[in-house]
């Protein structure tokens, strides 16, 4: 596989599980290209994704982590970033641990997320399922959920949030936000994005199960 293009970085936001285990974090990962020739500065990733998932945009009504919940997640998120241009195995180039409150109400089941996609341009000839990805925020409290949907406020909110990113990495003397495909390496700045209200639900992202039942012909009884 040829090299990952210059200046690119995955970064993953993990918010710690309640449990505390590994396996129950809940990650996102995030592609940032840097603006080759400027000074690196790791920070400034790690500003713009917490001004996305805790600080509320202007239009929105909460940040995403006003829609999540104490009974879920601990508060305290790690943000790793990986230089892509390095061999494998890599190792992050940069770490830092943050520590927010976590005061919403119950939480939904922690299988149960909201889709953020985004995409690049469009562009005739290229195949644009290889210009466009997402993120999954959840777990989710109760406060995100209407009539068995998500709700129209939060899902409102999360476009501000999403726009708020947008304009900020694009006004960013450093970094660019992108979407990357590995199967083409291929990098495209992203464009616009959509949440829609229907939940995403993957078993994978539920918390290791504590307890079995069984039954037979005679028991339980």
């Amino acid at each position: 596989m040829p090299d990952a293009p210059l200046g690119l970085n995955a970064v993953q936001w993990i918010w710690e599980g309640e449990s505390q285990l590994a396996e129950d974090a809940y990650v996102n990962t995030w592609h940032f290209r840097k603006d080759l020739g400027v000074v690196t500065n790791y920070p400034n990733i790690v500003d713009l994704l917490t001004d996305f998932y805790t600080v509320t945009a202007d239009g929105a009504v909460g940040a995403p982590i006003d829609y999540m919940s104490g009974e879920s997640i601990t508060g305290k998120a790690t943000i790793k970033i990986y230089d892509l241009t390095e061999p494998k195995p890599r190792y992050p180039v940069y770490t830092q641990d943050q520590y927010f409150d976590v005061s919403g109400g119950s939480s939904l089941p922690t299988e149960c997320a909201a889709v953020m996609s985004f995409q690049g341009e469009r562009v005739a000839g290229l195949e644009q399922a290889r210009r466009r990805n997402r993120v999954y925020l959840g777990p989710l409290s109760i406060y995100a959920m209407s009539d068995m949907m998500l709700k129209g406020e939060f899902v409102q909110s999360v476009l501000f949030q999403g726009k708020q990113l947008l304009n900020a990495a694009n006004s960013s003397e450093t970094w660019d936000w992108v979407v990357y495909s590995p199967t083409n390496n291929n990098v495209v700045s992203i464009t616009d994005g959509w949440v829609d209200n229907g939940f995403d639900t993957q078993r994978r992202r539920g918390v290791r199960s504590s307890a079995r039942g069984t039954f037979g012909t005679g028991y339980p009884t």
